[in-house]
């Protein structure tokens, strides 16, 4: 043994094995750092791990039977004992080892200390350095689905909504909102770096596993200035136990945060569906939040809400992704806009209910109201909202986005920028932000608003359109508008804007073009589109028709038509008067 022993080190086997220990350590901290931030697939990483563990033992073997001398690497056999150089490689590799040790520490400090961010669409890399971290804030990241089944990521995605929602409800914490907490999923990001871009002082995270009837959930409570674990439990249950485990967890956080602030309080009960149903209600949220306007998603998610409601007649949440649905339907111009009026009419009158005065019913109201063309009343519903939930990013939002179709910008703009503080990763937020900038002619604004978007995603929709309009309506370069909405993702405000724009620059022949291709696309859908660009071609009447044809098929276009500089050639006709009369959109300012 000692001859062998001895043997290994005489040719440099243990230096080798040292050095390139040390190597593989460094490599695999650069690239878990650098594959993280350009948000590289799982695999790269694995991979690069998988080649070092295979060349570790070929390392081993070629330092053993090889061996470096001044004529190039020979093997060890053919070397004399006498010429050999291993002492001076032996030197060398201690040298080469230390300064891989020394750059390892000095990596290992930079990590531990400073903040890496990445580029591209990383949502590190989009968000400004924000200041005046609250202690009442917190972030709930998507739990970890750690069932044998993938599918189940529903159930874990689901429990960390319905989380954030309860503390939400409570009205004491500032929560994060969704788009911005579940932007770190499956990043493995350092929590001290998720507090600094979500300027939240807690992160709630954990895992699930779930098997047949049975729930692990584990959940953790952390400060993000030192990572220090503030709570921690794990909670065996049947799955049917599941609400009064979200309860549970939602009121320890809620004490441990602020028991010295507003003494031991307890988040709002919610109603306790079977498990069937809140199952149900689980899978349409997740579908829904795939792609909030995609038709064929809608009709799934609604599928299970449906399904949902069967089970539970009288479930709160199933009416409220009812409601969600219906309203993104109207929204995207799926369908007739009167049915998806009505039932989101229907679904709100059920959440005031069952809830009233709730965050949903709140919101539903308004929204209803918005969509018949009460637009003050909607307005002083949600800034009652957003004063019994100052810490909902959503009511905020919603609350910012309905000030605009009242002309009260200055409220709307600070609603929205908490809103944007609380869901700093919302592409939603950015664009209400950007349509009422636009309203309130500050191009600058938008322009900052802009570049915050595309850093997050190239494909951010809207706020290119406001841009581009804000810059066009305020006197500016028709051409420089044209280049900016040119990539409008939003087919309908694109072609809206060009048709625009193109009529102005001289080319009627192409703006009629893309009004033909409007018509064939959307049809009547699109009536107020069309109001906006006759109205600015100077075609009154027609301009006009269109606008009537908005009134009649309830186009929700309408609801800015009291701010809509797009309009103002048509102000002074008597038509239009009788028709702000007759839809009761009418604002005296």
């Amino acid at each position: 043994m000692r001859v062998t022993f001895a043997e290994l080190k005489r040719r440099n086997v243990f230096r080798v094995a040292l050095a390139f220990v040390v190597t593989a350590w460094l490599l695999l901290q650069v690239a878990d750092v650098v594959l993280n931030n350009i948000q590289a697939p799982r695999w790269v990483f694995q991979s690069i791990l998988l080649v070092l563990a295979i060349g570790f033992p070929v390392a081993l073997i070629f330092s053993w039977v090889y061996e470096v001398t001044p004529e190039g690497i020979r093997k060890e056999k053919d070397v004399d004992r006498s010429a050999s150089i291993t002492a001076a490689t032996a030197r060398k590799l201690d040298l080469v080892t230390i300064g891989l040790l020394v750059t390892a520490i000095a990596f290992f400090g930079l990590d531990r200390f400073l903040v890496f961010t990445g580029a591209g669409d990383s949502p590190v890399a989009a968000t400004p350095e924000v200041t005046g971290v609250l202690d009442n804030s917190i972030a709930v990241l998507p739990f970890v689905n750690m069932s044998d089944d993938a599918e189940n990521e529903y159930f874990s995605d689901g429990l960390s909504e319905e989380l954030l929602n309860g503390l939400v409800r409570n009205g004491g914490l500032k929560v994060t909102g969704r788009t911005s907490s579940f932007a770190f999923k499956n990043q493995n990001t350092d929590l001290r770096e998720i507090g600094r871009v979500l300027n939240v002082a807690h992160v709630l995270e954990g895992s699930v596993r779930k098997s047949q009837n049975r729930v692990r959930i584990t959940a953790q409570l952390v400060k993000t200035a030192d990572g220090y674990h503030v709570w921690s439990d794990t909670f065996d249950r049947e799955l049917d136990d599941v609400f009064a485990i979200q309860q549970e967890i939602a009121t320890h956080v809620t004490r441990v945060l602020h028991g010295a602030i507003l003494g031991e309080t307890t988040p709002a009960q919610s109603d306790v569906p079977s498990a069937g149903a809140y199952e149900e209600y689980l899978r349409g949220m997740y579908v829904l939040q795939q792609n909030l306007d995609d038709r064929a998603g809608l009709m799934k998610a609604r599928e299970h809400f449906a399904r949902a409601l069967e089970l539970e007649p009288d479930y709160v949440d199933g009416f409220w992704g009812m409601f969600k649905t219906w309203d993104r339907w109207h929204r995207n111009g799926h369908g007739s806009f009167e049915e998806s009026a009505e039932q989101m009419a229907m679904y709100a009158a059920e959440l005031e209910r069952l809830a009233p005065g709730s965050e949903q019913a709140l919101i539903a109201n308004a929204r209803s109201a918005t969509v018949y063309g009460k637009l003050l009343p909607a307005y002083e519903i949600l800034e009652d909202a957003a004063k019994r939930f100052p810490g909902s990013s959503e009511v905020l939002a919603r609350y910012g986005d309905q000030s605009r179709s009242v002309a009260r910008y200055e409220a709307g703009i600070t609603a929205l920028r908490e809103a944007i503080r609380l869901d700093p990763l919302s592409l939603e937020n950015m664009s209400f932000m950007a349509s009422i900038l636009h309203r309130a002619d500050d191009c600058d604004g938008i322009e900052d608003i802009l570049n915050r978007a595309l850093d997050l995603n190239a494909n951010a929709g809207r706020v290119r359109y406001h841009q581009a309009m804000c810059i066009y309506e305020n006197g500016g370069n028709a051409e420089q508008a044209l280049a900016i909405v040119g990539t409008e993702p939003v087919p309908f405000l694109r072609d809206t804007a060009i048709a625009i724009l193109k009529h102005r620059l001289g080319d009627p022949l192409a703006a009629q073009r893309h009004v033909e291709s409007m018509l064939m696309a959307y049809g009547d859908n699109s009536a107020y589109q069309f109001a906006q660009i006759h109205a600015q071609w100077g075609e009154t009447s027609k301009a006009l028709d269109w606008l009537e044809t908005a009134h009649r098929v309830h186009d929700p276009g309408l609801m800015q038509i009291n701010t809509d500089d797009l309009l103002d050639p048509l102000r002074d006709e008597p038509r239009f008067a009788r028709l702000i009369d007759a839809s009761g959109l009418r604002l005296d300012f």
